[in-house]
């Protein structure tokens, strides 16, 4: 099968390239403000939200993700690649532009936040069905390992160098009216990644030959996608809640000023950096399959380090700092390497569909682990402190434990990823 981007000579994949590039520079900041950046948190906190609905917060995305992906590949080839991205990011800046209005709602504005985060995550699953598509038109497969990693590298030097500065200018207790510049700015650079990629050029659309119970039923029978996804599910169940959780206890249990809060979340994002940075690099250097099975294992010890990590400990906030650090290099890396193994396990006319069936495990696992880590804090169904070894745990510790424990468990599915089986009698095409 022939693909699009060979169609391309090298200078229109190389413009192409750069526009999509500038595509993901505008969105980051959205992006990032939700899921590495400590904004929200200190917003949650000044309009008086516990810990739960904090956490809630953070899984809204996967739960949304999770119920709407597959459909959203439907949207996508009936309406088109760039007209539904362009109606995907009005949809997210007028979620973000809510968000930043709250405080307008009074008693009720935390509530608001929630709604407009809510808005601003339909957007998600139509972009990231829309988006592999866009790349899978865009580049050769030998060009796919070294666009992920830069791009998400550049993006996160971009978006994480703002955020850094941001979180100097902010001090320790930032005005309420800073916040919602922030939040507001964010939601409108958005429609930034909309004009850019109705620039790029894409094949023809063609809504009549797209049949969604049929893609679908080919991605459920495609067993190394199915193993992978369901692999990328529990992964996620068990290391999603670790990143937000680290910076809630910071926030509400060691209560450090949101100047801290905001520079030690930019560690976070400067993992990212590193992480996307590095990972074409360590792809080459020891090959997909070891990266992944070492991904696992730092999945198993950064959430056990942490609940380690106790107000007593000297030096805690630096601590933290680095494994946030850590944490976030390795989730980039497992990023990078599920969206290159989306493109690798997708069958030839697929890519809409695996993407979204792929991306659907995965935020399940996202929801579900975070959902509950928020309900968890919020019932009171966890020992709010308790002692081992003469060590005072809480109970962020304790999810941290917990989290730990279920990377662990995830070992017996590590064969379900299709590097670690050595032969393939099913589409894989890295």
């Amino acid at each position: 099968m022939k693909y699009f981007a060979e169609t391309l000579s090298d200078s229109q994949r190389k413009r192409a390239r750069m526009t999509a590039y500038a595509a993901a520079w505008c969105g980051g900041f959205a992006d990032l403000l939700l899921d590495s950046s400590g904004v929200f948190i200190i917003y949650f906190a000044l309009l008086d939200a516990g810990s739960s609905i904090i956490m809630l917060s953070t899984g809204i995305a996967g739960i949304v993700s999770m119920l709407l992906m597959i459909p959203s590949a439907g949207i996508v080839d009936k309406l088109g690649t760039k007209r539904s991205i362009r109606y995907a990011c009005i949809l997210a800046c007028c979620g973000y532009l809510l968000a930043a209005l709250a405080p307008l709602f009074g008693a009720v504005g935390k509530f608001a936040v929630l709604v407009g985060i809510a808005v601003y995550c339909l957007y998600r699953p139509l972009w990231t069905t829309a988006w592999y598509t866009v790349v899978g038109n865009i580049l050769l497969p030998e060009e796919r390992a070294g666009f992920f990693g830069f791009m998400r590298f550049s993006y996160y030097i971009i978006t994480g160098g703002s955020f850094a500065i941001l979180g100097v200018l902010m001090g320790t207790k930032p005005p309420q009216i800073f916040l919602q510049l922030i939040i507001g700015a964010c939601g409108l650079l958005v429609l930034g990644r909309g004009y850019f990629i109705s620039r790029l050029k894409l094949p023809p659309h063609q809504a009549q030959n797209y049949d969604l119970p049929q893609a679908f039923s080919i991605s459920v029978h495609n067993s190394p996608l199915v193993g992978f996804s369901v692999y990328s599910c529990f992964m996620m169940l068990a290391f999603a809640p670790v990143l937000p959780l680290a910076l809630t206890y910071l926030q509400n249990t060691l209560h450090l000023g949101a100047d801290w809060v905001q520079l030690l979340s930019c560690a976070g994002i400067a993992g990212n950096v590193c992480g996307f940075f590095f990972y074409g690099k360590t792809v080459k250097k020891i090959g997909i399959r070891n990266l992944e099975i070492l991904i696992h294992f730092t999945f198993i010890l950064i959430p056990l380090a942490l609940a380690f990590c106790h107000d007593s400990l000297p030096y805690v906030e630096i601590v933290i700092g680095v494994l946030l650090f850590l944490g976030n290099f390795v989730y980039a890396c497992f990023y990078c390497a599920f969206s290159q193994e989306i493109l690798a396990l997708a069958r030839p006319g697929n890519a809409t569909m695996a993407s979204a069936f792929a991306n659907t495990y995965m935020q399940i696992g996202v929801a579900v682990g975070r959902s509950t880590a928020g309900f968890l804090l919020g019932c009171g169904a966890l020992t709010a402190t308790w002692q081992m070894w003469g060590v005072g745990f809480t109970d962020f510790q304790t999810l941290f434990l917990i989290c730990s424990g279920l990377a662990l468990f995830g070992l017996i599915l590590i064969f379900s990823l299709p590097s670690v089986i050595p032969k393939h009698d099913d589409y894989y095409a890295p």
